[in-house]
């Protein structure tokens, strides 16, 4: 009959005691932290790419012109629900520019740039003197270009670059004064 060394498993059960301790309060502490500031930036980067075809939907309605023939009825309801959208469109905006810090803190320096870019870009132009539809037709441009730069920046390299190089010509259009170019600082990096 086989003898049990009571000195190994004596060993065996300390070091697995041990071992969970030190796991249980030294590293899982750690680990459950990093989790939680992974899923909050998953969490902020879906949020982004919602609100921003959510404003892309508002704005492309925006930007739709009035039926010429439109009963007056019609027509009464019809601007009622342009100025109850542009409203939306106008908190939608704010509340983007509100978390600002925390959406664009979730990705890299250059497509960080491009996130505070569109982001302070669509807020400038509501607060803006120019038409709801001009406004409307810029901010519909702007999403566009940065719905392609937060769903497929791995996925579509070249599509993402045009996309960040187009998104560059419309903040540049919208620093624009009666055609003169207004001086903007260059912050782009690469």
């Amino acid at each position: 009959m086989p003898s049990i060394n009571w000195d190994t498993v004596a060993t065996a059960a300390a070091t697995a005691i041990f071992v969970t301790l030190a796991v249980e309060y030294a590293a899982k502490p750690r680990l459950e932290a990093r989790k939680e500031r992974i899923l909050a930036a998953h969490r902020s980067r879906r949020d982004l790419a919602v609100a921003v075809r959510g404003i892309a939907v508002t704005s492309a309605f925006l930007a739709l012109d009035l039926p010429k023939d439109a009963a007056g009825d019609v027509r009464a309801q019809l601007l009622a629900e342009r100025a109850r959208k542009h409203e939306q469109m106008r908190d939608q905006a704010q509340a983007m520019f509100d978390l600002v810090d925390s959406h664009a803190a979730t990705y890299p320096g250059w497509v960080m740039e491009s996130v505070m870019s569109y982001i302070t870009t669509v807020q400038g132009v509501m607060l803006s003197a120019r038409t709801q539809h001009d406004k409307a037709c810029l901010i519909r441009d702007l999403s566009q270009q940065m719905a392609v730069i937060v769903d497929a920046r791995i996925l579509r390299p070249i599509a993402f670059m045009n996309a960040r190089a187009g998104l560059d010509a419309l903040v540049a259009k919208t620093h624009e004064r009666d055609g003169e170019p207004n001086p903007v600082p260059a912050t782009r990096r690469g």
